[in-house]
């Protein structure tokens, strides 16, 4: 190995004393452009690292601020993006110096782009819209969500992919790519809707002020209801009874556990003020079909 080194080192002593006084200015400018290139790239990746974070730093105080682990997610990404882009544009800008056409090496990596962005169409676009679903932050692990068909709770979000798992346990994997329109239930207050069929029998209004009572001492007591319940009144009159709508604006996801409760309340109630509750009836009609009665 100290022979491979002493070699390597006469070969570069004699390289030295072969050139002309010329060739050492030469020499001694291209050496300049590297580093002046290389230190100009490194100013522009610290300067642009910079930014990002306080991009980033900012969005957090904002009402559109996203959870940490989005923000360190795209705020890495945006580092990898600016310093391997920034790279790129160094080397080619080098490598002239050597004597290397850059023009033949960029023409060989775009026609090698194309080809790999017309074999992986798909990839680019799920990574693509992924990125805008983690910057827009459109949905976060533990949003309940409806994509097309599939409705769960979000588990795991990628740029390529995102995992939901349903009501039963089933977990769904959709690209990216195939996310189009997003219901986002965990964003925003909720609405309970409880709908009571009373007989056409009762009275209506007296089933309106025991549900106007109880919602007002329901909403008192729950702290999951953001609004006191109103009772909109009559919405529908069925076949077998009179239908009353209640409405209950709720915290984002506890609508479905106050449309439960409420439901076994209204029923207690009704029952303890004797309003009957519609249920389909039947009614018999008996007649003589004979013509002119029985003759002896």
């Amino acid at each position: 190995m100290g022979k491979i080194w002493e070699g390597m080192k006469g070969g570069a002593v004699l390289w030295f004393q072969k050139l002309a006084p010329e060739d050492y200015v030469i020499f001694f400018e291209k050496l300049l452009r590297i580093v002046f290139v290389y230190i100009v790239a490194r100013i522009i990746i610290r300067v642009g690292s910079r930014f990002i974070n306080r991009f980033f730093n900012r969005r957090k105080k904002t009402k559109f601020s996203m959870d940490d682990k989005k923000a360190a997610t795209l705020k890495a990404l945006s580092k990898s993006i600016l310093r391997y882009l920034t790279y790129f544009i160094a080397v080619a800008s080098i490598l002239p110096e050597f004597g290397i056409r850059a023009e033949s090496i960029i023409a060989t990596a775009g026609i090698g782009g194309l080809a790999i962005g017309f074999g992986a169409q798909n990839l680019v676009k799920d990574v693509i819209t992924g990125f805008f679903i983690l910057f827009e932050d459109q949905y976060a692990v533990g949003d309940f969500v409806t994509i097309g068909d599939v409705t769960g709770t979000v588990e795991d979000i990628g740029l390529r992919i995102t995992k939901i798992r349903g009501f039963q346990g089933d977990l769904t994997i959709i690209p990216n790519g195939k996310v189009e329109q997003v219901t986002n239930f965990t964003r925003g207050n909720a609405l309970a809707i409880v709908d009571v069929s009373i007989a056409y029998e009762a009275d209506i209004e007296k089933a309106m002020d025991v549900l106007n009572i109880l919602s007002k001492s329901y909403g008192e007591e729950n702290g999951d209801i953001v609004e006191t319940p109103q009772v909109l009144g009559v919405t529908q009159l069925g076949d077998s009874g009179i239908t009353l709508r209640m409405v209950v604006k709720t915290q984002p996801m506890k609508h479905w556990s106050v449309e439960r409760e409420l439901r076994l309340l209204v029923k207690q109630a009704l029952d303890k003020n004797g309003i009957e509750i519609a249920y389909p009836r039947m009614v018999v009609i008996e007649g003589n079909n004979k013509k002119g009665g029985d003759r002896a």
